[in-house]
């Protein structure tokens, strides 16, 4: 039996949303680091979603939040380049778009809500987007930054920036 304290459920206060296949090689990084973060234990007011796309359906738990960090592959820059940018909220284009950016996510919990997080993409550059599920060696050497770099994040609080930073 599962006791639980009377009242509302306690806030996250951080949500990562990890976005690719995992079926496409270095698309499934975000995968990769959270299972590596899982393994390794987070504290207990982070939650953790894996997903192959941003749906709507991810608003709630955003709204539910203080920070979300959507962790993707990047497909421009250099393999195992990590980058970590602030997100504003961004309308959808499209009443049934197939296509929502972290941003739009962080606007439907605003709108839908009342309740907007501090939300940052976190990002590591891919070099092979093929069919597979081996990461390729720049990414996979990268991989265990990328995790501490989101490890900090997680203890130590998100950045207030706006701008993009890389760390490499």
């Amino acid at each position: 039996m599962l006791l639980k304290r009377p009242g509302p459920e306690p806030m996250a206060r951080t949500l990562i949303i990890g976005v690719g296949n995992p079926l496409r090689c270095d698309d499934g990084v975000a995968w990769q680091v959270i299972s590596d973060l899982s393994r390794q234990g987070v504290p207990q007011d982070v939650e953790v979603i894996t997903q192959h796309q941003l749906t709507p359906e991810l608003a709630f738990p955003a709204s539910q939040s203080e920070t979300v960090l959507f962790l993707d592959a990047a497909v421009d820059g250099q393999g195992g380049e990590l980058r970590c940018q602030a997100v504003t909220p961004q309308r959808a284009s499209g009443v049934f778009s197939h296509e929502f950016s972290p941003g739009t996510i962080l606007s439907l919990a605003q709108e839908l809500y009342g309740k907007r997080p501090q939300g940052f993409v976190i990002s590591l550059g891919g070099e092979c987007f093929d069919h597979g599920e081996t990461l390729s060696p720049c990414v996979q050497k990268n991989l265990p930054r990328a995790v501490s770099f989101i490890k900090e994040l997680v203890t130590k609080g998100a950045p207030h920036t706006t701008g993009a930073t890389t760390h490499g």
